[in-house]
């Protein structure tokens, strides 16, 4: 599985090395408006129109409104680490690929999650079995220094 995913992130066309997970146009969260997951059940996509680049990554926003909305606070919209999957970050310290449907809003935080062929990884972040979606959490901060700077 884990062969799978690398090649799954390797076909996305992330840039290699990159800390953040943008794809060839330099898009965060594939062109989600990161405004609009903090006021909606559902994502919205973003537009050409309202963008803004923030280091290495561009995103893009549904309205001028969730534009300035970010711009007065960029470190509260944008997706944790790097919008690499939260559950791969603290699981397994791997950059995976993510889903931008697949998402939970934690403790004010945006946290993308892996959702296809072989897992559902939000569901797995949800499922308390065998840890709290708080646990979870703290080990992606922990790991998170050390997974940054990994390749996908």
């Amino acid at each position: 599985m884990a062969q799978f995913l690398v090649a799954l992130v390797l076909s996305t066309g992330v840039f290699a090395g990159s800390i953040t997970n943008i794809d060839k146009k330099g898009l965060g969260i594939q062109g989600y408006d990161p405004v609009s997951y903090f006021k909606s059940d559902k994502p919205s996509m973003g537009d050409e129109k309202f963008k803004v680049k923030q280091g290495e990554t561009t995103y893009l926003f549904a309205n001028e409104t969730n534009k300035q909305e970010f711009l007065k606070d960029p470190q509260k919209y944008e997706p944790q680490y790097g919008g690499w999957c939260a559950y791969a970050v603290a699981d397994s310290k791997n950059k995976v690929e993510i889903d931008p449907k697949s998402y939970v809003i934690q403790d004010g935080r945006l946290l993308l999650f892996y959702n296809g062929f072989f897992a559902d990884t939000r569901k797995k972040w949800l499922n308390t079995k065998n840890k709290d979606a708080k646990t979870y959490l703290k080990e992606a901060d922990n790991n998170w220094p050390e997974v940054k700077n990994k390749k996908p």
